[in-house]
């Protein structure tokens, strides 16, 4: 094989195409990974932040993808010690709920069933004065009790990160802010020319790989078409796969203490209070989008952040004299499905056309089944023996400390430009850290780190004063958002 040859061209920097690049390069497949913005850019730095199996999803039935998710749970927390951690999850019982204490017990009964041996803490029933003790925020008119169960709490962009660090530690190329813009079958052999543009420096690379894999989440549909039109010209477009979902989340200051909640919102939906880095994720919606999303689609709108500080407002009174840090929105490229967007499956899919491979749907938390999944066809199409099936389970790489001082900053920015693929302030302050969080919504760490940024990459100072103005632009753009939206509650 050539230095240009690879088994694997992925595409799609998320974690899933992260854990397929990890799992190809261990069992010694040359692999490059393309993602045409930063790793983790997408919906895997803009989720819930749980490593779980989902108990929600044991009312429609999906008892498999639940067990097989708590079995992940357990395995990448091992994985990622500083990077997850078991969380108390509580889920208030009130007068006139649709889910009553017998209900909830059962369900509670078997998600720890279903987590087998190695599971966290057992659940347990409070009544209403326990459950009120343990968490005094609760709104207590109507309450009768609360079920406790144990889930996992991750960062999901750093975990994401940590799997790159891996893969890469293992052989695997990884180009970020690098694009496809051509690809076409190499007459003589069975493969694939692709060719891949650097979009910071304008370079073309090319790669000439067996198989091609089509991993970008909700993007999917359109690459799908775009890369089948390059290897099939004149071939119509492939049917649709995705039924893309936006879920929002604001970021209050600490509304419990410690504890998780787990709710039904007045509408039926279900709603979750995450503790995670000193503050509380609450989410999550779920607005339809189109294939692929827009850009409008992919932002949050005022209805999302009213619904949420509504339904927060219900659950811990004291919320409604607080102001939302932040907000964030992902796009989870669920598939296509008859039931309503808030109760499509969670499954994934692998669909074969040929020399690429796309794959679509699932959760983050099955990333290493999904990435076996796909290998296992992979490894039959490419007639190989055995498929990859030992990604490991020793710990991935330790993220560097979060830079809670200047005087860390200028270390952690450095750690991450030369071994994290760190190429702006906001892969610093929102992937690669938690100082989105901060109270100042990480500005100061951002501007003492932009000189780093600057001298590594070669900026000249006018771009370095350009990086800093974009950075904040955003962070106020947001908090205005929020402001305006709030302003009718």
């Amino acid at each position: 094989m050539s230095d240009l040859d690879r088994d694997l061209v992925v595409l799609g920097g998320g974690i899933t195409g992260l854990a397929i690049a990890r799992l190809a390069a261990r069992a010694g497949w040359p692999v490059t990974l393309v993602e045409r913005d930063d790793l983790a850019a997408g919906a895997s730095s803009a989720s819930s932040h749980m490593l779980h199996g989902g108990l929600r999803y044991l009312e429609h039935g999906r008892f498999t993808l639940v067990r097989e998710a708590l079995a992940e749970r357990m395995t990448v927390s091992r994985m990622a010690p500083t990077l997850s951690r078991p969380v108390r999850f509580m889920v208030p019982l009130r007068r006139g709920d649709r889910v009553g204490p017998l209900r909830l017990r059962a369900a509670l009964a078997l998600y720890d069933l279903l987590s087998g041996r190695a599971a966290p803490s057992p659940y347990v029933m409070a009544n209403a004065g326990q459950a009120a003790a343990l968490e005094p925020s609760l709104e207590t008119e109507g309450l009768r009790g609360a079920g406790i169960y144990s889930d996992m709490v991750r960062d999901d962009a750093r975990l994401a990160i940590a799997v790159a660090r891996d893969a890469a530690a293992q052989g695997a190329e990884i180009f970020t802010r690098t694009e496809l813009v051509a690809a076409r079958p190499e007459a003589e052999t069975s493969r694939q020319v692709v060719e891949l543009r650097r979009r910071d420096t304008g370079e073309v690379l090319t790669r000439r790989a067996r198989l091609i894999v089509n991993a970008t989440g909700a993007w999917s549909d359109r690459t799908r078409a775009n890369v089948l039109g390059m290897l099939q010209p004149g071939a119509s477009d492939p049917p649709r796969l995705l039924r893309p979902s936006r879920g929002t989340h604001l970021v209050y200051p600490a509304l419990t203490r410690n504890h998780g909640l787990v709710t039904l919102a007045a509408d039926g939906r279900v709603m979750f209070i995450v503790p995670f880095a000193g503050r509380s994720l609450v989410g999550t919606t779920e607005v339809e989008t189109a294939s692929p999303p827009s850009d409008v689609e992919r932002r949050p709108s005022a209805d999302e952040i009213r619904y949420l500080a509504t339904e927060t407002h219900r659950l811990v009174p004291a919320a409604a004299h607080m102001h939302p840090i932040a907000v964030y929105a992902g796009v989870r490229p669920l598939l296509s499905a008859a039931e309503r967007v808030g109760e499509a499956s969670r499954e994934h899919r692998i669909v074969d056309d040929g020399t690429l491979l796309t794959i679509v749907g699932g959760k983050y938390t099955t990333f290493r089944v999904m990435a076996r999944d796909l290998l296992q066809l992979a490894t039959e199409k490419l007639k190989r023996e055995v498929a990859p099936h030992d990604d490991g389970t020793e710990p991935l790489p330790t993220p560097f400390p979060d830079p809670e001082t200047p005087a860390s900053h200028k270390g952690f920015a450095e750690h991450a430009i030369e071994h994290e693929w760190a190429r702006s302030l906001d892969d610093l302050v929102h992937r690669r850290s938690t100082r989105w969080l901060a109270e100042d919504r990480g500005l100061a760490a951002a501007r003492s780190m932009a000189p780093v940024l600057a001298r590594r990459l070669g900026w000249d100072s006018s771009r370095e004063k350009d990086e800093i103005a974009r950075f904040e632009t955003a962070i106020r753009d947001e908090l205005m958002m929020l402001d305006r939206a709030l302003a009718t509650l």
